[in-house]
Parts: C-alpha cells; sequence; structure tokens
C-alpha cells in the first residue's frame, strides 16, 4: 500500500495557517511550502503505510492503482464496535448513550446520525448498527501515547503512539468482559471490519500548531501487532476520534475504514511542491466532512458511491440529447460515466447532480459537477490527479491553496456564472493534457423547482 493520510484539518486552522503565511511569511519571501516546513505543519500520517487509506488489514498481489479503488464492495449490514477510552491524566466526559444516538440512532437524532448518514448515501444498501462499551481506563496517561507527535507522526515510536493505545484499548476491554463476535466481520476477511475507538482529549486536527502535537490526529491504521479477539477473528485496523468528535470526522474515517475509500484532498501537504483542496468542499472525503459546522457532513461524491453499487449509472459512448439528470439525493438520481473516443481505458468523465438537499444541504452551491476520472493516477497532485473537478467558472480555485476556497457556487455548471456548455479545447474542457477528448457538454440548464439538470453530449466519431 502506498500511504496513510488523516481527516484533514479543520477550516479554522486552514484560516488560521493560510493568514499566517499571507500577513508574515509572505512578505519575506517565503512559498507556502517553506511556511509549512518552518511550522513543522504538515499531515502527520503522510507517507505512513495502512493510515487512511483503503488498507483493511489483508494483503493483496501488486501495488494498488491509484484512484484506490476498494477490493470489496459494501452492501448489508455493517455492525461497528465502540470502545471508549480515557486516561489516568485525563477522564472521558461524555456518557456512553451519547455515542450510542450519535453513531446507531435512527431517524431521531437532531442532525442525523451515521447510520441515517450512511441510509440516505448507499440508498438503504447499507445498514450501519453497533454497541459502545466504556469508558475503559488505558494503563498510560494521554501524553505517553500522543508522545509529542499527535500521536502518528512517527512509525518508530510504537508502542508510544497510537497503535499503542488501540492494542491497549482492546487488551483492556477484552479484560473487562467485552466480547467480539464474528459479526463484525462484514467484508470476511477473517478481520473485524469496523473497530471505532473514541478517546478523552481533543483532536489534533481542530488544533493550531504545536497545540495540536499533545493531541491525537484522528485517524483510521492498522495495528502494528494484530490481535486475535475471537477464533478466526483479528483486529487488524481501527480508527480514532476525540471525545468531542460530531458526525463529520465518524462518518470520513468509517469511509476509510470499512468502505475502503482513500482522501481525496493533498494529503502530503506540498512535499511534492503542488499543494491543492483536491475536492474540497463537494466530498465527504475531503472537506466536505465539515459541512454544516461537521454536524451534516456532505454524500460522497458519485465515484465513491459506484464504487460499491450504491448508485445507478449509465454509460454514454455516442451523442445523446435532452438527457434529463435527477439529483443524486433522489432514489431517481443517477451518476453518468462518458467515454470519449480521445479517452484512454482509465480515463473518463463522470457527471453528477448535486442539489441543497437533505445531507446534501451544506454544499457550496448546486448544479451538474462534472468529474475528470483517471484511474491509474494519484490523487495527491493537481497536475494529472486521478480525480479532478472541472470548475465551471474557470477560475480553478480549488487548485490555489492560498485563496481559502475549496468550494463555491461558481463550480458546478451552470453555476453562478451561467456556463452552459464546456468543450473539449479551452482554458476549461472535457480533455486530459495529452490530447482531446471528442467529447463536448451543450445547452446545460438547472431547473430551480425540481432541481434538474438537461444537457446535451456530443460525441465525436
Amino acid at each position: 500500500m502506498k500511504k496513510l493520510c488523516t481527516v484533514s484539518p479543520s477550516p479554522e486552522v486552514i484560516n488560521y495557517l493560510t493568514n499566517e503565511y499571507h500577513k508574515k511569511w509572505k512578505p519575506l519571501g517565503f512559498s507556502f511550502k517553506q511556511f509549512l516546513f518552518a511550522r513543522d505543519y504538515q499531515n502527520p500520517a503522510h507517507n505512513i503505510n495502512g493510515m487512511d487509506d483503503n488498507y483493511v488489514g489483508v494483503a493483496h498481489n501488486g501495488e494498488v492503482e491509484l484512484i484506490e479503488i476498494p477490493h470489496t464492495p459494501m452492501t448489508g449490514n455493517l455492525r461497528v464496535m465502540v470502545l471508549l477510552i480515557d486516561f489516568p491524566d485525563l477522564k472521558g466526559e461524555l456518557p456512553k448513550e451519547h455515542y450510542e444516538d450519535l453513531l446507531f440512532s435512527r431517524n431521531t437524532y437532531p442532525t442525523g446520525s451515521m447510520a441515517d448518514y450512511y441510509d440516505e448515501v448507499s440508498r438503504g444498501k447499507v445498514h450501519v448498527q453497533g454497541e459502545v462499551h466504556g469508558w475503559f481506563r488505558m494503563p498510560q496517561n494521554y501524553t505517553y501515547y500522543t508522545n509529542g507527535h499527535s500521536g502518528i507522526r512517527r512509525e518508530d515510536l510504537y508502542p508510544r503512539d497510537a497503535r499503542g493505545l488501540a492494542e491497549d484499548a482492546v487488551k483492556t476491554a477484552r479484560a473487562q468482559g467485552v466480547n467480539f463476535n464474528t459479526d463484525l466481520d462484514a467484508l470476511r476477511n477473517g478481520t473485524v471490519t469496523a473497530l471505532f475507538i473514541v478517546h478523552a482529549g481533543r483532536g489534533a486536527e481542530k488544533l493550531p500548531p504545536p497545540l495540536g502535537r499533545n493531541n491525537i490526529w484522528s485517524h483510521k491504521w492498522n495495528l502494528k501487532n494484530p490481535q486475535q479477539v475471537a477464533p478466526g477473528l483479528m483486529v487488524s485496523t481501527y480508527l480514532m476520534v476525540p471525545q468531542e468528535a460530531l458526525l463529520g470526522v465518524c462518518a470520513h474515517e468509517l469511509g476509510h475504514l470499512a468502505f475502503q475509500w482513500q482522501d481525496f484532498y493533498d494529503a502530503n501537504y506540498n512535499e511534492d511542491g503542488d499543494y491543492w483542496d483536491g475536492n474540497g468542499k463537494w466530498d465527504l472525503m475531503a472537506s466536505g466532512s465539515y459541512a454544516e459546522r461537521e454536524l451534516r457532513p456532505v454524500h460522497p461524491v458519485g465515484l465513491h458511491k459506484l464504487q460499491h453499487g450504491w448508485i445507478e449509472h449509465e454509460v454514454i459512448n455516442e451523442t445523446r440529447t435532452g438527457i434529463v439528470l435527477d439529483p443524486v439525493t433522489l432514489s431517481s438520481g443517477k451518476v453518468l460515466k462518458i467515454k470519449g473516443p480521445g479517452y484512454k481505458n482509465t480515463q473518463y468523465l463522470l457527471l453528477e447532480n448535486r442539489a441543497k438537499e437533505k445531507f446534501d444541504k451544506g454544499l457550496p452551491g448546486e448544479g451538474l459537477l462534472v468529474w475528470r476520472i483517471d484511474e491509474s493516477k494519484e490523487q495527491e497532485g493537481s497536475v494529472h490527479p486521478g480525480m479532478l473537478l472541472i470548475q465551471a467558472d474557470g477560475n480553478n480555485d480549488l487548485l490555489d491553496p492560498n485563496d481559502g476556497n475549496d468550494g463555491d457556487p461558481g463550480d458546478p455548471f451552470p453555476g453562478t456564472s451561467n456556463i452552459i456548455q464546456l468543450s473539449n479545447t479551452g482554458r476549461i474542457s472535457t480533455s486530459f493534457p495529452d490530447r482531446p477528448s471528442g467529447v463536448s457538454l451543450k445547452n446545460i440548464s438547472y431547473h430551480q423547482e425540481t432541481k434538474q439538470i438537461q444537457l446535451d453530449i456530443i460525441i465525436e466519431s
């Protein structure tokens, strides 16, 4: 596997860093990359195998091809084991009933639970349920596990890191009578699919440097020493969030753990000299996890749903006119996969209609999103990414880390700029950099009352 990453920094932390850079560092001639390095700030999990990628504890032959494609579609019941843990120097504060409601209640939690969220985005194909145990007191202080490195910055600090903490959590829970049953193995691979560890303390992703180093950064990781918890059942991976966790971070990290999605923001934080926002506010697996103050994260983008068979799709490889596309929040909504004569086998366009309703209410805009997909590419750089949103207004804000804009109403078509067509040439186009696609989108319209998109797709013969 390539790497492990984490939930993206909170919008407050990003704004803090951006403002500091523009006020103090940019006038001195520092690049944003140099500034982040000087402030010792990067995704602490960057380039660590097994963290926040799609690794679920099972070896597969060959290199994983990015975009990382989930190797096991997930439908049916997903049973989650939740362990609440605290420390001799830091006590847990919230009752376990709070987490039962936040994660597993149905149609009763005021802003929606994690079970409600995945019921909606999977169209009822996934049923999240589970049990909560704890609080369990860990054998070491909180500072022992954070170790001045957010619990996850360095692999050589084990067992004084989050992996050591996760192992202590499993051992303590079992010693106090918690049973790990085989129904926790939703992927049928001999491992617990979703071990969810909630720790006392803050989440480092919500704290500016250097405070974040003394708290654990929310993440998904694999254990250094997998734990056998029942005959034929191991704990190999886990996710970890703070006691203050809201739905956004929980849904995002479960996306890594159970649904095998990678991060779709720039997880290497400019190490390659190319820092960008990735999918931004349009995707749960980017900064869309923070929508509505993290209480109502937006949907995963259509590609993620398609990988699990949660949404219908139609392949288009010839000219079609008068196409009507319902929003993906409706059961009739589907995505369009467009194959053009100029695309390679791994390349295509993916079209989805996104409307500000249900869990998508916190979107930055609404209309037709046009994604350029190349499954043979990685996601960490903006030059040739695996997935790129073609922004209708042409401002390309998602490519600029310094403007504080990771999604706006001008991104969809027609959008606030009323862009009603997209050709295969020009500053924004349907083409990949090496050759014209032969695909054009025309007469794009959005109907406010029905929230339907209508368009023509022209494919050169």
